[in-house]
């Protein structure tokens, strides 16, 4: 009797065990997004989701948070590092507070169109700087997304750069756009892209560094009177998954998610891609005033952004060689 008790202990405490474990290795990966529900990139985080639940059974799967739900860029970021946050989708830009080097994407002119920024992405310099991400923000790099090449929208009617001198023009909290937009002889304004529509409603800012897509879901050209189309630079997103918490994961689990955050990160760069002359299109099409701005307009100021970062993005002549 004692020995089939014992036997009967020993199997109930294998079996308990081995629930404890697997109940331990699930997780649920919280995503954290500034951008809305209807955006690619959350559409895309969502998606990734669900491929990563059906992969595993569901013993992984992911919450997503978009709309600055779990705070700005800035404060996602050191939820990063404590591994409070396990992943963000995030713009390169606020990003480059921080991983300096990443300024180098945000060069402006670097690229003359969405297929070359593509391009940008997807080449070695580009990947290379991904593995800066541990060191400088407790962080791994998965790969980069895209939003459309930024324009500038006025609350007033503006017929050319020159219309912008001296005026508050909302941008991405970062130095490479503070200091494009300083060497333009207007005034940077950092604001969250949460509180961008409200800023440029109330008079907060005077115009707003935008792109297409999202000056159309937005509705921010009915607030501004002019676009000047500039397409002055790109404006990459990259997906960083907390150091932390990747330390735990098994080599399995993290060569799935690699995989899987790839084909989403591809899917979003092709998407701006092929739209973004749609929702130039459509802006168009309501009304909005849209005034081409040629690339030469900006030759003094490109060498001089240029001659300030050069030494803290060494990749930038390697990319400008890239896209001559």
């Amino acid at each position: 009797m004692l020995t089939k008790l014992t036997s009967t202990a020993l199997l109930l405490a294998s079996l308990f065990t081995a629930s404890a474990a697997v109940a331990q290795d699930s997780r649920t990966i919280r995503i954290g997004l500034v951008v809305p529900p209807n955006q690619q990139w959350t559409l895309s985080a969502q998606a990734f989701g669900e491929e990563l639940k059906a992969a595993t059974n569901g013993r992984l799967s992911v919450a997503v948070f978009p709309s600055s739900q779990l705070g700005s860029e800035a404060q996602m970021i050191q939820q990063l590092q404590t591994g409070a946050l396990d992943m963000g989708w995030l713009t390169t830009a606020e990003l480059s507070n921080r991983v300096p080097e990443l300024a180098a994407l945000h060069a402006p002119f670097l690229v003359k169109d969405m297929d070359q920024a593509r391009a940008v992405l997807e080449s070695p310099v580009a990947e290379k700087i991904l593995e800066r991400f541990p060191a400088s923000i407790g962080a791994i790099g998965l790969g980069y997304g895209m939003t459309g090449l930024r324009q500038i929208l006025t609350r007033d009617k503006s017929t050319g750069i020159a219309d912008i001198k001296g005026k508050k023009i909302r941008v991405i909290p970062s130095a490479p756009a503070r200091d494009f937009y300083e060497l333009l002889g207007a005034a940077p304004t950092p604001v969250p892209f949460a509180g961008v529509y409200d800023a440029l409603a109330n008079g907060q800012v005077d115009g707003i560094d935008m792109d297409f897509e999202a000056t159309f879901y937005n509705k921010y050209n009915q607030l501004a009177k002019t676009m000047l189309v500039t397409n002055h630079v790109m404006a990459p997103m990259a997906a960083a998954f907390s150091a932390r918490v990747w330390r735990d994961l098994s080599e399995a689990d993290q060569k799935l998610i690699r995989d899987l955050v790839a084909k989403q990160m591809k899917l979003i760069r092709n998407e701006f891609v092929a739209n973004e002359e749609a929702f130039r299109k459509r802006l168009a099409e309501a009304g909005f005033e849209m005034r081409p701005v040629a690339r030469e307009t900006f030759a003094e100021v490109v060498k001089a952004w240029d001659a300030r970062w050069e030494a803290k993005a060494p990749d930038l002549k390697a990319l400008r060689t890239f896209t001559r």
